[in-house]
């Protein structure tokens, strides 16, 4: 496979990136007040290679990360709360609410968090998971898609809610974007 020259193996990683953890059900967290004001991002996965590749994904971005108690069968992923990651998590919080940025704009690395985080593939094609369809930002990261040539289905509330994106060009481009899969990712990533 040839991958793309606007894929995520060829973008340099930034804190943008993050987005794709958020349209993927991550959360913003906040402490602190003035000059001690921090953020972290955090996000349940289902399986270890996720963990792993999270966590060498944030490594790539100058974040130390952790995997944190969690309950049921998930497992939480998080990095440290730090005061440079307060304008990225102020993106998308207002108040108490969480909203997608106006100046949203998913990259293919973003898109590789968060198939990372929330991708698998089905019978039908390939699932990205998000946190709730009734969210805006579950209908923010349908446009995203959409706005990187991934135009995608949206799944509702059996099961887990997300968008699925079908069909053999667009799984390629899919792929295409990715880049090359995590150790352990097998079905959960385009082929």
């Amino acid at each position: 496979m040839q991958f793309s020259l606007f894929g995520a193996e060829v973008a340099e990683p930034t804190r943008l990136d993050l987005d794709g953890l958020v349209l993927a059900g991550g959360w913003w967290v906040q402490a602190g007040q003035g000059s001690d004001h921090r953020a972290r991002l955090s996000i349940l996965v289902d399986a270890e290679w996720r963990v792993s590749a999270l966590l060498e994904e944030f490594g790539r971005r100058d974040l130390p990360g952790e995997q944190a108690p969690a309950e049921a069968e998930l497992l939480a992923v998080r990095t440290g709360f730090r005061s440079d990651l307060v304008a990225p998590a102020q993106r998308w919080t207002r108040g108490a609410l969480v909203a997608p940025p106006a100046d949203l704009a998913l990259t293919p690395a973003g898109l590789r968090l968060w198939a990372i985080a929330a991708g698998h593939g089905d019978d039908v094609g390939y699932l990205l998971g998000t946190a709730s369809v009734q969210s805006r930002t579950h209908l923010a990261a349908g446009a995203q898609l959409a706005a990187l040539g991934l135009p995608a289905v949206g799944i509702g509330e059996r099961g887990r809610p997300g968008w699925r994106i079908t069909g053999l060009k667009r799984l390629h481009r899919c792929a295409e974007l990715l880049g090359e899969p995590p150790a352990g990712a097998g079905r959960n990533w385009p082929a």
